[in-house]
């Protein structure tokens, strides 16, 4: 699979979810590669300036710096997080204080069985930014190989975690652990 067969699945699925898509962006330091945006209102609440929120798929190349260990994630996670603060400020039209992030990072590492479980240890709160991540899914394309980790969002509101996830499982292996007892 090549990147052009994974933006053939991706951008339908995200157009008809109602997203917008954007061009990335490269930042040489710390290095960060985003291909690709898209950005989709939600409305949290009837409030209209508190209750407006964006949910927004990134997707990434993974630095060269960053390695699977759940520091350099989250540490990636972060930068990524900063980037979308600057490209997406609250003040300006329909975007809001709250960005739900969901992640596509595509890496050229091979993709293991114990990857989900350290994807899931870098979820979490990111601290001094307004972005919650949702969903990290990491896509080794020469591989054709998936791994991930999701978490749920309140009213699933931001669907684009399971969407992608969806969308992509069928054409992407997943390793699953062996059953111990």
């Amino acid at each position: 699979m090549i990147e052009d067969d994974l933006f053939a699945v991706i951008d339908p699925v995200m157009r008809s979810s109602g997203a917008t898509p954007e061009e990335g962006e490269e930042y040489r330091s710390p290095p960060l590669d985003v291909l690709r945006y898209y950005r989709r209102p939600v409305r949290l609440h009837w409030i209209p300036g508190l209750g407006r929120a964006l949910s927004v798929v990134a997707v990434v190349r993974q630095p060269v710096d960053t390695s699977l260990s759940t520091v350099d994630y989250r540490r990636f996670l972060t930068r990524l997080a900063m980037a979308v603060n600057g490209r997406f400020p609250p003040w300006r039209g329909d975007r809001g204080l709250v960005i739900g992030l969901t992640t596509l990072v595509l890496t050229p590492e091979p993709i293991g069985p114990d990857d989900d479980k350290t994807l899931g240890s870098v979820l979490g709160p990111l601290g001094r930014t307004r972005v919650v991540p949702l969903g990290l899914l990491r896509i080794n394309l020469g591989q054709e190989a998936l791994s991930f980790a999701l978490t749920s969002s309140p009213d699933k509101l931001f669907s684009e975690p399971e969407t992608l996830t969806d969308a992509l499982t069928p054409m992407l292996r997943r390793f699953v652990p062996l059953i111990v007892d």
